[in-house]
């Protein structure tokens, strides 16, 4: 049995990804990855139970270059209204990288069950991942909000960009313009609302919007039970 391997497991993501790219999701093959890889088809179960485990890592892999990208240009910049829109259009950016894949994976991440859900266990990684940034780019920001709204508030941004990319999929626009200029105009939107919600004609709107968040993730966790208890 293979020893557990951060290069070999990289490889493994980066030759799926290619191949994922080149060929499309439905078909490509475990056996074409693990060729591709050049890795036994053992090992790449090894490392992955299938492909939607292999996506995972695929999904990771876009998060991890969108908070890089995006940490490295927020440097410097105080503007929570800047920093959001730096980190929406840098989302859209890397990801119009693997724009020949979405449509068939944003079909199956749409599945409530499905383990590619961006709200499933298996994409807990990359969604915390995620959030983390959007915690970052507020922390690091000039932003003054209501202090409830504060504390869900990357969350609430990483939903908000759930929308921008069910919006993205569907734009058939060069390089994804219209989804580029949706987003130039959201962030500085978002971030007027943010700030206003410390206001109190404001404050009930912000509390649903909190309790919106709560409801999906109890919803959310009564299903995870409710895998587990399955199983």
């Amino acid at each position: 049995m293979p020893t557990l391997d951060s290069t070999t497991r990289d490889r493994i993501v980066e030759a799926a990804t290619a191949l994922i790219l080149e060929n499309g999701y439905e078909r490509t093959t475990m056996r074409a990855i693990a060729e591709r890889a050049e890795v036994s088809l053992g090992s790449a179960y090894y490392y992955f139970s299938g492909k939607e485990d292999l996506v995972q890592g695929f999904y990771l892999r876009i998060a991890r270059e969108h908070a890089d990208l995006s940490r490295a240009r927020m440097q410097g910049e105080r503007s929570f209204k800047t920093r959001l829109a730096i980190v929406l259009d840098t989302y859209l950016e890397v990801s119009g990288r693997y724009r020949a894949v979405a449509e068939s994976l944003v079909s199956m991440a749409v599945v409530p069950t499905s383990p590619l859900s961006p709200f499933s266990a298996e994409s807990k990684p990359a969604r915390e991942t995620f959030i983390a940034l959007y915690e970052d780019a507020i922390e690091g920001s000039d932003l003054k909000t209501d202090a409830r709204l504060r504390q869900s508030l990357p969350e609430l941004l990483w939903l908000v960009q759930m929308v921008v990319t069910l919006g993205w999929v569907q734009d058939l626009s060069p390089d994804g313009r219209v989804s580029r200029k949706i987003v130039g105009r959201l962030a500085p939107t978002l971030a007027r609302l943010i700030r206003a919600a410390r206001l109190k004609p404001l404050a009930p709107f912000a509390a649903e919007a909190i309790d919106a968040l709560d409801a999906i993730k109890e919803a959310r966790q009564a299903r995870l039970r409710g895998v587990e208890q399955s199983s």
